[in-house]
């Protein structure tokens, strides 16, 4: 519920679809339209491994290098959480990457993301998108 009572409903589910969309555009391979997912000046925040990535296309270079050579796989996402203020929000959600290995399937990585959204005239964007690699975890 947003303020006075109202339900940001809609919102809600127009950033279900964000998330949806940014796994589906990375396993499809159109980093272009995975990077427009983002606010022109929208991040991507990897950690230490990564770093922060940062602009539609320093984040498009970004996907091509890191998809290029892996093996089919898809994204799923699940656990979201969704809070809404106006015309921004924040988002939790939990990921897994699974990949097609040469005899069978297997979940590569698992992890979460924290997001910061801001709605703009096109719609719903990532301005934050910070990642968070679960497993494998260090031991």
């Amino acid at each position: 519920m947003g303020d006075h009572g109202r339900c940001d409903c809609g919102d809600a589910e127009a950033i279900r679809g964000l998330l949806s969309d940014y796994g589906r555009l990375l396993d499809q391979r159109d980093y272009g339209a995975w990077a427009a997912l983002f606010a022109p000046e929208g991040e991507w925040v990897g950690g230490e491994a990564y770093g922060t990535i940062a602009g539609r296309e320093e984040l498009a270079g970004f996907a091509i290098r890191e998809f290029m050579a892996t093996p089919p796989c898809v994204h799923m996402l699940g656990n979201m959480k969704i809070a809404v203020e106006g015309e921004q929000a924040d988002a939790w959600s939990r990921w897994m990457l699974v990949e097609q290995g040469d005899r069978a399937l297997r979940v590569a990585l698992a992890g979460h993301y924290s997001d910061r959204l801001v709605k703009l005239e096109g719609g719903w964007r990532f301005l934050r998108r910070e990642v968070t690699l679960d497993l494998p975890a260090a031991r």
